[in-house]
């Protein structure tokens, strides 16, 4: 039925293909207090080529697609110490999408986000952004998502992401919807042991439930969390949530302040993922934002670890050099209140290149 439903769709369609290309380009280099027999500079060069457009259409009926990919070369600190390739080429995303507005289907490699969160994000169980960084930008995986808008302030919506490692494949579901002016959300996933380096927890079995809310009374406020179950006889847990608040003050052009209090702990039985072998922390973190005039926005990250007293700051400068040119003058600085600490979770001191050293640096992205 499926097929032939498929068949009378694509036969009676019209055949719309087009094609608008896009890219980007980046390129960047820091300077780093580095650990000796480190680089002092690390640097990289990106080139992302990309086409996106329309296949079909049918009524409301749309097939649509996205099809990028870029290729990276690195060079510096961070490549010595094996926290990234030398050189990277892979797709960015790769998916096509049925969609008739209130239904979509779309497969292939793209991003799945939701959440309120924003430094913080229990609920990015596929988000790989450095928030804190130039663009950030998620990696996306490989799977399918369906979505029904039941109205116009509600979804549904459910995944599969196949995750390699024995045929296994991670399936999850979520509803969203609004609730008197609060968006509210709740969230399940199965979570298979995978291959999927780089997402959280890839290597356990767990399943997954969480909830999210965002409302506004004159300032913005949200709560996030996730409750982790472990695939283990003893059935551990761990429990990540975030509460955040957030309000733009009348100065200058606009001051934008947001603030999260974040929180982190799991039982004794639960796989340890902390460097520290801590089961619980809590952090703060601060973003401060404003625009200079039309060409110039500026933007600081504060962390603060309350358990090991170490902070970093991460400021950036964004200047808007045309309509598709841009550069970033940033920055990192980080250190502990603690006298002599110099191994925390935001800031490390060792041997080899870990990610949290002092850096200042010039990034220039042209997109075209």
């Amino acid at each position: 039925m499926l097929a032939l439903t498929a068949f009378l769709f694509f036969n009676s369609a019209l055949w719309a293909f087009d094609a608008d290309f896009e890219g980007r380009l980046k390129v960047g280099s820091s300077f780093v207090d580095s650990p000796s027999f480190h680089k002092d500079f690390d640097s990289e060069l990106e080139l992302r080529l990309g086409l996106l457009g329309n296949v079909v259409e049918k009524g409301d009926w749309v097939l649509d697609y996205e099809l990028s990919a870029d290729a990276k070369e690195a060079d510096g600190s961070s490549v010595q110490s094996g926290l990234r390739r030398e050189t990277d080429v892979d797709f960015f995303r790769a998916w096509l999408r049925l969609d008739n507005g209130e239904f979509k289907v779309r497969g292939g490699r793209q991003k799945i986000l939701f959440g309120s969160g924003t430094i913080y994000r229990p609920l990015g169980i596929f988000d790989t952004r450095d928030v804190t960084g130039v663009v950030p930008e998620t990696r996306g995986v490989d799977g399918v998502r369906v979505t029904r808008f039941p109205s116009a302030t509600s979804l549904v919506e459910g995944w599969l992401v196949p995750a390699k490692k024995n045929n296994a494949l991670i399936f999850g579901m979520r509803g969203e919807m609004l609730l008197g002016g609060i968006e509210a959300g709740a969230v399940f996933q199965y979570h298979p042991k995978s291959d999927l380096e780089g997402l959280p927890g890839y290597k356990q079995e767990m399943v997954q439930l969480g909830y999210h809310f965002k409302g506004e009374k004159g300032f913005g406020f949200w709560n996030e969390s996730r409750l982790d179950i472990e695939m283990e006889p003893s059935a551990p847990i761990q429990f990540d949530t975030v509460l955040g608040v957030d309000y733009t003050f009348g100065i200058g052009e606009g001051l934008h302040v947001l603030a999260e209090y974040f929180l982190t702990t799991r039982q004794s039985g639960f796989s340890l993922s902390d460097l520290k072998g801590q089961r619980t922390f809590q952090q703060i973190g601060v973003s401060l934002d404003q625009p200079v005039g039309i060409d110039i926005q500026w933007q600081v990250f504060g962390l603060y670890d309350l358990r090991d007293k170490s902070f970093q700051l991460v400021p950036q400068v964004e200047y808007t050099l045309t309509d598709t040119l841009f550069l970033y003058l940033h920055g990192r600085v980080g250190g502990a209140l603690k006298s002599g600490k110099k191994d925390g979770r935001l800031f490390r001191k060792t041997d080899v290149f870990n990610g949290t050293e002092h850096l200042v640096g010039l990034t220039l992205v042209n997109y075209f």
